[in-house]
């Protein structure tokens, strides 16, 4: 297997001073708002320590440190996502592994965790949640970080991504149970739900050149893009599956939205009848992002 080696200039000395200024100045193609940022997660991420202890212990890098920082470098420089190059990501606190089979777990998803968890808190012990279109599993373990109490499941159609977020639950020390399933094929569970939430593909394809290439060569189109005949695809399922019993009456749904889609999935549930306290939550940016509902009898 040949290995893949750094390529120069390398710095001039393997001191911690010289090579943090080193390292900024190899990220050459990144935007030079982000240079010193990805720099500084490179460096902790190779050297296992933060710059205060790198620097309380005087440290010194050795040429195969160097190597890997000069290739992870090049990775950065050709585009590819800083979370896909670590190989790890952060969500709601939680350590992540992190693969281009998954999206990049992000912080307007954290917001709706939160926000699902205060919901079924109030409902006591033996609630059943799960997370659809769940992809790395970062939504579904932080609400069983936040609530260890409650039932907590994760489905995707992607094989590939539900081992990634089995290999998650392990490496956070968490119980969440992970299966394939298809969302426009599946079947109801014997027991429904108390609550239902899902970051589900809403992109249309029509907006792919308006993306950032960061995102639209490297993060699983899958999980990203839906037809522009047909936006609501994804919410219109889980809306089905629900009233189908899915979901029990008066247990919770939450759903990640397109910005300028919240309106259009609210409008959907409101129009079915079958749901109440229909509400557009606005992300740290104003926007409005996620629309949370209850489901009631028709």
């Amino acid at each position: 297997m040949k290995v893949h080696r750094g390529q120069g200039p390398w710095p001039a000395a393997n001191t911690e001073s010289v090579v943090f200024g080193w390292m900024p100045k190899r990220l050459e193609h990144v935007e030079p708002s982000e240079r010193q940022g990805m720099a500084r997660w490179l460096l902790e991420h190779v050297s296992g320590k933060t710059r205060g202890t790198r620097i309380a212990e005087d440290m010194r890098w050795t040429e195969s440190q160097l190597d890997k920082l000069a290739v992870l470098a090049e990775r950065l420089n050709a585009g590819e996502p800083l979370q896909y190059v670590l190989g790890e990501a952060w969500f709601d606190g939680l350590h992540l592994q992190v693969s281009p089979a998954v999206l990049i777990p992000r912080p307007e998803s954290e917001e709706l965790v939160a926000e699902m968890a205060q919901r079924i808190q109030r409902d006591g012990a033996g609630v059943r949640a799960l997370d659809w279109c769940t992809g790395s599993g970062c939504m579904a373990l932080a609400l069983k970080a936040r609530l260890p109490g409650v039932d907590v499941h994760g489905f995707d159609v992607s094989a590939e991504a539900i081992e990634v977020a089995r290999l998650n639950a392990q490496r956070c020390g968490l119980v969440v149970r992970f299966g394939v399933m298809d969302l426009f094929l599946a079947s109801l569970p014997e027991r429904p739900f108390d609550m239902v939430m899902s970051n589900p593909p809403y992109i249309p394809h029509g907006e792919r050149d308006s993306m950032h290439a960061r995102v639209t060569e490297h993060e699983p189109e899958m999980a990203l893009f839906v037809s522009d005949e047909d936006p609501l695809t994804f919410y219109r399922a889980m809306v089905r599956w629900c009233e189908s019993g899915g979901l029990k009456v008066g247990g919770w749904i939450g759903m990640e939205c397109h910005t300028r889609r919240a309106s259009d999935v609210a409008s959907l549930l409101v129009s079915s009848g079958s749901w109440k306290h229909v509400e557009i939550l606005e992300d740290l940016q104003g926007l409005p992002r996620h629309v949370v509902a209850r489901r009631s009898l028709p």
